[in-house]
């Protein structure tokens, strides 16, 4: 992909979507493409960060993994979502560790270009303190969930948040693909495995969705809705 190319997906990111041409040419010049395998890591934690990520295809996780070993999923990235943006802010190391869940390529936008684009245009560095302010409501959102809502109503806010966003670029699809395990998705939702079944099935007997291998079908919306205050 050449600085041409980045540059016209750069300008779709909404960070820079208002960005003054030779800005964002410059910020394209310290952007490359990189291509992660299934199951490949893209950086582990305490990996000092050299910039951010934006997902041209595939799906990402960041997680932790404890001393004993427990692995936390802290985020799953889709196509069209950035990472990072806040570490290269901070000049910080990655506070967790990065895996791509699918064949995935990324834009790798460096910290030194950044940060040049930052300092000379002030409508960037709001428009990025602005991207991260929605990030800290969604991280408050998911401590909410974590310690009042039901395990139900947890399942349900996730496949309808999963739809939105499917929603918000073009695609109409009720169906939501889970990631490549049972056990990220109860992670990322801080339930157990057994858990996350249990509810996946209730909602099958219900006839709200359907559900072969790991892709999940909405079958009536309105009641999927309903269901998650059950």
């Amino acid at each position: 992909m050449d600085a041409f190319a980045i540059s016209g997906v750069l300008n779709r990111m909404p960070i820079f979507e208002n960005l003054e041409p030779d800005l964002l040419y410059m910020l394209s010049k310290g952007s490359r493409e990189i291509v992660a395998g299934k199951g490949e890591r893209l950086f582990q934690k305490g990996d000092t960060a050299q910039g951010f990520y934006f997902v041209l295809d595939g799906k990402i996780k960041l997680a932790f993994i404890s001393s004993r070993g427990t692995e936390k999923v802290v985020e799953i990235v889709h196509r069209h979502q950035s990472f990072g943006e806040s570490v290269v802010l901070a000049d910080s190391v990655w506070p967790y560790y990065s895996q791509a869940l699918l064949d995935s390529r990324l834009l790798h936008v460096s910290s030194t270009a950044f940060h040049k684009v930052v300092s000379a245009d002030r409508n960037a560095a709001d428009l990025m303190l602005g991207n991260m302010a929605k990030r800290l409501c969604t991280m408050f959102a998911d401590m909410e969930a974590f310690c009042l809502l039901t395990s139900r109503e947890r399942v349900v806010g996730y496949l309808l948040r999963e739809i939105e966003h499917k929603r918000q670029i073009g695609d109409s699809d009720l169906s939501v693909e889970l990631p490549d395990t049972k056990a990220n998705t109860a992670s990322l939702l801080n339930l157990t495995p057994e858990t996350f079944s249990r509810v996946i099935h209730a909602l099958e007997r219900e006839q709200a969705i359907s559900v072969s291998r790991r892709m999940v079908t909405v079958l009536d919306l309105e009641k999927l809705q309903r269901g998650g205050g059950c």
